[in-house]
This record gives C-alpha cells, sequence and structure tokens, in this order.
C-alpha cells in the first residue's frame, strides 16, 4: 500500500506535467470557412478550456461566441438568417401587411387568457389534441412563473456541473422586473395555443436555421418578425417569398428532420409522454421542459435518442446529469454525448447500460467501458486526470472516443493507462447538423 509521502510525490509529479491548454489558428482549425464573410470576421485566433475550442465572431449583428466542435457553422448559419430576417423586415409589402388585423389577433390571444374554456370550445382542432398541447404548454408556462417569481433574491447559485462548457465568467445578472418576466413566462402559453410558436417555427425553417436556438440576438428578431406575420394574419411563404430564393431552404431539405417539422405543442406532449414510458420521475420531465439551457430541440434530442438505446437499462441516470447543466454549452455536450452512445449502439456493440460518472458514460456487452466525448482539443489538465482517474476505470477496457483531437500529452498520459483513444469519432455528429 503507497505511503501518503508516496502520493503526494505522484501528485506533485503529475501536476509537473499538466499543460495550458493552447490557442489555435482558426485558418488551420476551420479549412474551408472563409474567416472574413458576409457581415461577419471571425477572431484568428482560436482560444480552448482543456476540452472544448470556443471562438469568437464579430458580425454586424453583434459579437457571438461557437464552443465546441460544430457550434461555428451554426453560429455562421445564423448571421445569414439574421441577415435574410432584415431583408424581408425592409420591404414595403412586410411593412404595409404587418400592420393589419393587429387588434383582432390581440383580442384573440387576451380572450385565451381570459377565457380558455370558452375559446378552446370553438377552436376546429381535434378536441383530445389540443388540449393535450393545451395543458402541457400550460403547466410549463405556470411552472416557468412560479420559478422566476420564487427565485432567491440571494443570488446564491446551485452547485457547479462538472461537466465540460461551464461559463468562463457568471452569467449577468436579469435586470428586468421579476414579475415582468413572470408575466412573459405565462403568457407566451397563449400565444403558443393559438399558433404563434407555429408561425415561428415555420419561418425558422424556411431560412435554415434552428427555431429553437440559443442565438438571444436570432431569437429576438424571429419574435419580432413572428409577431408581426402572427398579428397581422400574413403568410410565411408568402413573405419569405420576398426574399430572393437562393438565401431560403426548400421544404424538402429538412422534410427528414421531425424535430423541425413538427408543431411545438405536441413537441413537448411527446416528450412528456416519451420519458414518462421510459420510467423518467414526473418531477425531473417537469424540469427538463422548463430548464432555460434545454430548448425544445435539446428536449426532443433526449427523448429522441433515450427511446433509440433499445434495450439499454440505467436511462434514469440521464436526467439528473442533463438537468445539471449550468450553460447551453454544457447541455449541447450532455446531448452530443447520448448521440455518440446512441450511434456506438447501433453500428458497433450493443450497450449495456448507462452509468453516471461526472458524465454519461456506458457498458458494452464485452463488458467494455465506453467513454464518448463530444469534444474538439482535449488537453492533459488537473480536470482530465481526475476524471480518468477514477476507481470505476481501473483495470477496465476503456474506449475513449472524441469528437476533435488531442495533445501528444493528453494521448501520452492516456494511453499509459491503458484506455483505447479514438480522434476525430465518426460516433460525432452535431446536434444541429443542418442548422
Amino acid at each position: 500500500m503507497p505511503t501518503i509521502a508516496a502520493i503526494l510525490v505522484s501528485s506533485l509529479a503529475a501536476a509537473d506535467n499538466y499543460e495550458q491548454p493552447p490557442e489555435l489558428s482558426a485558418a488551420t482549425e476551420f479549412t474551408g470557412i472563409p474567416l472574413e464573410g458576409n457581415r461577419y470576421r471571425i477572431n484568428p485566433v482560436v482560444s480552448t478550456d482543456g476540452f472544448l475550442t470556443r471562438t469568437e465572431i464579430t458580425s454586424d449583428f453583434g459579437v457571438f461566441e461557437a464552443a465546441g466542435p460544430g457550434m461555428l457553422e451554426v453560429r455562421l448559419s445564423e448571421i445569414a438568417a439574421l441577415d435574410k430576417l432584415e431583408t424581408l423586415e425592409d420591404s414595403e409589402e412586410f411593412q404595409r401587411g404587418a400592420k393589419e388585423s393587429v387588434d383582432e389577433k390581440v383580442a384573440g390571444v387576451k380572450k385565451l387568457i381570459d377565457q380558455p374554456r370558452e375559446t378552446a370550445a370553438g377552436i376546429s382542432e381535434g378536441v383530445g389534441r389540443f388540449f393535450k398541447r393545451a395543458s402541457r404548454a400550460t403547466k410549463t408556462g405556470w411552472q416557468n412563473a412560479r420559478d422566476i417569481l420564487n427565485e432567491p433574491d440571494n443570488g446564491e447559485a446551485a452547485a457547479q456541473s462538472s461537466l465540460p462548457g461551464a461559463a468562463l465568467t457568471p452569467e449577468s445578472a436579469e435586470t428586468e422586473n421579476r414579475y415582468a418576466m413572470a408575466l412573459r413566462a405565462s403568457g407566451s402559453t397563449a400565444a403558443d395555443i393559438l399558433g404563434f410558436e407555429d408561425s415561428r417555427r415555420r419561418l425558422a425553417n424556411r431560412l435554415g436555421i434552428n427555431p429553437y436556438s440559443t442565438n438571444l440576438v436570432l431569437n429576438e428578431r424571429l419574435d419580432e418578425v413572428t409577431r408581426s406575420i402572427f398579428a397581422g394574419d400574413l403568410s410565411v411563404d408568402v413573405l419569405t417569398s420576398l426574399i430572393p430564393g437562393a438565401m431560403l431552404v426548400t421544404a424538402s431539405s429538412t422534410a427528414t428532420d421531425w424535430v423541425f417539422e413538427t408543431p411545438p405543442g405536441d413537441l413537448r406532449v411527446m416528450v412528456d409522454e416519451g420519458l414518462q414510458s421510459m420510467g423518467i420521475d414526473q418531477e425531473s420531465i417537469d424540469l427538463l421542459l422548463r430548464h432555460k439551457h434545454y430548448p425544445l430541440s435539446y428536449q426532443a434530442a433526449i427523448y429522441s435518442t433515450l427511446q433509440s438505446l433499445d434495450g439499454v437499462t440505467g436511462k434514469e441516470i440521464v436526467l439528473p446529469i442533463a438537468l445539471s447543466a449550468h450553460t447551453f454549452d454544457q447541455a449541447r455536450f450532455v446531448i452530443n454525448t447520448l448521440g455518440m452512445l446512441s450511434r456506438y449502439h447501433q453500428s458497433r456493440t450493443p450497450i449495456k447500460v448507462l452509468r453516471g460518472l461526472g458524465t454519461i458514460v456506458a457498458e458494452d456487452e464485452s463488458g467494455a467501458v465506453v467513454v464518448a466525448a463530444p469534444v474538439d482539443h482535449v488537453a492533459w489538465t488537473a480536470d482530465l486526470e481526475r476524471f480518468v482517474s477514477r476507481p470505476e476505470f481501473a483495470g477496465r477496457d476503456v474506449q475513449l472516443s472524441i469528437a476533435g483531437a488531442y495533445t501528444p500529452a493528453a494521448k501520452d498520459a492516456l494511453a499509459q493507462r491503458g484506455w483505447q483513444i479514438h480522434e476525430d469519432s465518426p460516433l460525432f455528429e452535431p446536434l444541429h447538423k443542418i442548422r
């Protein structure tokens, strides 16, 4: 048995070998992507945190960050969408049409809030389906409002997640009046039931972007344009025809993407009922459906990926880890991890069980421990050593797949521990591949 002194010497030696996560060249890291393009410029220096790259993009619409594999392409597509929306808003046809029928539609939303039962009775949609959507949307809306109103004033943060993708600096405090935030959270439920979110989703699809994007600037602009479309009874298809055709995505190119083709009300019900059928407790499901770092597309990705892991046990460990996310980057890490494990399960060796070891890992039928990491630049750091030194990995066949590359020091350290490492893994596929 090693002495305390021996352990201390070993730890100090390991610390001496830790490396500072490097800075990379954007031109080398993102070959094939112009560093300057229509209304954007990419910072030529890319920072890393030992797991993820962080790329800064300066655009006419603000400065955006792309963290982790695949996100630069997503952010650039969102900048292109912002450009298209500006073209649309500047057109005379849009400005004229947006002024029509506003009072009538606003009155309809108010009636739904004041007289939900009477309004629902007059809607021609199937009664059962309508009330499922309305019930789930109303429940989530009022839970959101309650969360905001009950949030402690002392600003005490919950325990930080150990997942990659933590915020480099604390999130800025919300300056909006808490009661105004609660009203917005519950009031949006009415617009959702009447079809606002459906119009927004169809507009985003025509622009080739995720309607549930984590880009706050894009979300605000989508909301503004959709409010005009929704209030004025305008046609999404007619209005988007005002944008040059080459700038739009045709319906056929995204028709197989069920998340973006399913109305949001139906999608929420699907996620809710699907997770229940897997034995996930209702409290965890409710928390996921209103988690601020899991937009609806992320929620659907968790549901569909867990569904694809047929015959696998241990699914109940997923939501506690997912709910620990404090950033969108951590939420994406969870979802992309599940996606990699699903592809391993379907194309390599069937997985038997999922386990929670700070992240989600698996054990396959051969007895190997499968660690899937949707990270793009791994350095040998104290965080990585703490993870790989967990007793659950000792003496096991560990298969580690990552989306990108390792530094030589990280590769050597992992190889010395007997881990089988796979770079540029084909198991990785970005969460929003076509978005």
